[in-house]
């Protein structure tokens, strides 16, 4: 893990369980969406990537145009 992502990860508010899980799901990603968008960590990176940065286009953060949960967990892995 970047210490990019751990920073990420940390600033969102997420708790040392949320980030274990987290992980799990970037690095294992075709399977896990399904569960990352069930967790609590999902719905802090969310708020963190529309509301706090901005980063996450806003047809994607409305599922108009990607999937928030795909969107985060691809960014993640790409930093």
């Amino acid at each position: 893990m970047s210490i990019e992502m751990q920073n990420i990860l940390v600033d969102a508010g997420l708790t040392p369980q949320e980030i274990i899980v987290t992980k799990a799901c970037v690095f294992e990603q075709e399977k896990a969406v399904a569960d990352f968008y069930d967790t609590t960590a999902y719905e802090k990176l969310y708020e963190y990537f529309t509301f706090t940065t901005a980063l996450m286009p806003y047809g994607v953060a409305k599922a108009r145009t990607g999937d928030p949960d795909v969107w985060i967990l691809d960014y993640l892995a790409g930093v």
